[in-house]
């Protein structure tokens, strides 16, 4: 999700609502159909949510429902880009959910209650399709969605220049080019562009989208080498950048070809024809419900920290970059817990780092508020994090992420190096092995091997086992810095 970063969960959860809304509306509907109907046992509300004789839970047919509202493109904005083509996108699915409740029907040898199921699918169809319309038209007014987000073109040539100027006609204003990235392959005396805007080649993509924030790359060239192309497409893969393609040749035909819109602009989505395994669906949808329901829950506990972090003064949060998948750059949450300019001060400190490896940690940091001491012992600043699991930059579990300048040289150490380069296959997660089995106790060989072995070795089950094992070793304090 880190490709449109938060608007497209923001729909989907404006339409789970939506559904939990119009499945409310049914059932009121449906029991005042059945008014005269004394014999018929009337359920609660809660009831049709999950397992019932009434309807196929709502619960599942609310995740499927929005399974393939995904699936086709609906939270995509440049899949999406008016609501007409919404409208369309939003039929279909209606009729996939009804294929799908006939089909539950026919295997379960049930006679569902047709009155109650047919005001649920059609209150649903109509209040996201309204609340859709009128985001658009909220649009028109202030842009809606992530507006201005960095683009960078491949292509030095007519073709580039050319997509820049169409991008500022066309383009509604949301899309910012940062500048163009160079094929090694071209004829410089064809160069159009200024060479002050020139960032760099395909090769430097990794350092180019952290400094520039880069989330989609448009192909305006027709002079980029099979080597490249190849690193330019694993690279925009690991990092989750959206990469386009100015169709030179309208005839191509192919049933897996998508294609995307900035502003009035039609272009080939090249990113869509690789798809992620159903286990990081799983993953993704997990990690989504278990931050949400459990963000609740502890709603007191974080207002309870929040107070106390403030209280003993400065900023109550703290952002650090961190590295994710791909080696891109992320905003990295937690509640403050050290003094105001702590990493200015770290310097002073390098000769009493008490761990191997190029990161650092003092079990006694001085730079560390008494509140800070409390909440990093049982990590209670790690809970803004969820925003960064909400934004999809993060996973409740896998490989810890790490500060961008503890990272420098590692590429001297072979066996790290390798690590560096597994680890950047997965988003970074809250917790992980290294949390669970020691933390700072453990030192950077001992992480090193752990983070392999969970890449390695995932699974559902590893990860149910890693989150039982986290509550623990919090309360216990283990291994805490």
């Amino acid at each position: 999700m880190r490709r449109h970063g938060w608007f497209p969960v923001a729909l989907a959860v404006l339409d789970a609502v939506l559904m939990a809304v119009a499945l409310l509306g049914a059932w009121r509907t449906w029991l005042w159909w059945k008014t005269n109907h004394n014999q018929l046992v009337q359920p609660d509300y809660l009831d049709l949510v999950t397992y019932n004789p009434w309807m196929p839970s709502a619960l599942l047919l609310g995740l499927a429902w929005i399974f393939f509202l995904r699936q086709l493109g609906y939270y995509d904005p440049l899949r999406i880009p008016t609501a007409v083509r919404a409208a369309g996108v939003l039929t279909r699915s209606l009729v996939y959910v009804i294929v799908l409740v006939v089909t539950v029907e026919f295997f379960e040898e049930r006679h569902y209650s047709r009155s109650l199921i047919a005001p649920f699918l059609v209150y649903s169809f109509v209040t996201m399709g309204a609340a859709r319309w009128i985001l658009f038209r909220a649009g028109r007014i202030a842009p809606v969605g992530a507006p201005a987000q960095g683009l960078a073109i491949v292509g030095l040539g007519d073709d580039a220049q050319l997509m820049e100027g169409r991008l500022v006609r066309f383009g509604h204003s949301q899309w910012r080019t940062v500048g163009f990235i160079a094929p090694s392959e071209v004829d410089r005396d064809d160069q159009v562009v200024a060479a002050d805007r020139v960032l760099g080649t395909v090769y430097d993509l990794v350092n180019l989208v952290n400094e520039h924030d880069i989330a989609v790359v448009v192909l305006a060239t027709r002079f980029l080498g099979r080597e490249e192309a190849l690193a330019l497409a694993m690279r925009c893969d690991q990092m989750g950048l959206r990469v386009l393609q100015v169709p030179f040749t309208w005839g191509l035909v192919s049933p897996r070809l998508r294609f995307a819109e900035l502003g009035d602009l039609q272009l080939i989505d090249l990113s869509e024809l690789s798809y992620p395994s159903l286990g990081e669906y799983f993953k993704r949808g997990f990690d989504l419900l278990a931050v949400s329901l459990g963000g609740l829950v502890i709603m007191p506990l974080l207002a309870t920290v929040a107070a106390a972090v403030k209280a003993d003064g400065g900023p109550l949060f703290y952002a650090s970059p961190r590295v994710g998948k791909g080696g891109r750059a992320f905003p990295f949450f937690k509640f403050r817990s050290m003094v105001v300019g702590a990493e200015e001060l770290k310097a002073d400190l390098m000769d009493q780092n008490e761990t191997d490896g190029p990161l650092f940690k003092m079990q006694n940091d001085p730079r560390v508020t008494r509140v800070g001491r409390f909440i990093r012992k049982y990590s209670l600043d790690e809970f803004p994090q969820f925003l960064n699991v909400l934004r999809g930059d993060m996973n409740l579990v896998g490989p810890r992420p790490l500060p961008i300048g503890d990272l420098a040289g590692i590429e001297d150490d072979p066996e790290a190096a390798y690590w560096f380069e597994l680890r950047h296959k997965v988003p970074p997660g809250i917790t992980g092995l290294w949390q669970v089995m020691g933390r700072s106790d453990l030192g950077f060989q001992e992480m090193v091997q752990l983070d392999i072995y969970y890449i390695q070795n995932w699974s559902p089950w590893l990860d149910l086992k890693i989150l039982l094992l986290t509550v623990p070793a919090v309360l216990k304090g283990r291994g805490a810095a």
